[in-house]
Formats: structure tokens, sequence, C-alpha cells
């Protein structure tokens, strides 16, 4: 795996922890629990990585 990929897949990894992190902070959680700032904190993290992805994929080319 280059490193190219291996950056991909692990910004994806940090993509679905994000929003993993989001919908357990809006109250699914044992305690049901509701975290109004995790769950800004998780959505522009979200964001924030996204536009990340998306200039990375832009940026750098993979070879076909």
């Amino acid at each position: 795996m280059s490193l190219k990929t291996f950056h991909r897949v692990f910004i994806a990894v940090c993509l679905a922890l994000f929003a993993f992190l989001g919908v357990w902070a809006s109250g699914r959680n044992p305690s049901e629990l509701v975290t109004p700032w995790l769950q800004a904190a998780s959505l522009g993290g979200l964001f924030v990585t996204a536009a990340y992805l998306f200039w990375h994929v832009r940026s750098v080319r993979l070879p076909a």
C-alpha cells in the first residue's frame, strides 16, 4: 500500500470516527446524555476533514 493510499484510508477512518462521535454525542449512548458542544466539535471536524480529503484527492492524483 502506497503512502498516498494509506493517507486516504486514514482520512476515511477519521471521517467515520467523527460521524460516530457525533451520533454518540446526540444521546445515543448508554446514559442517553446529550452533549451539544461535542456534537458541534465533531460536526466541525467532519466538515474540515471532508474538505481536506477533497483537496487531497484533487491535488495528489493516484496513477491509474
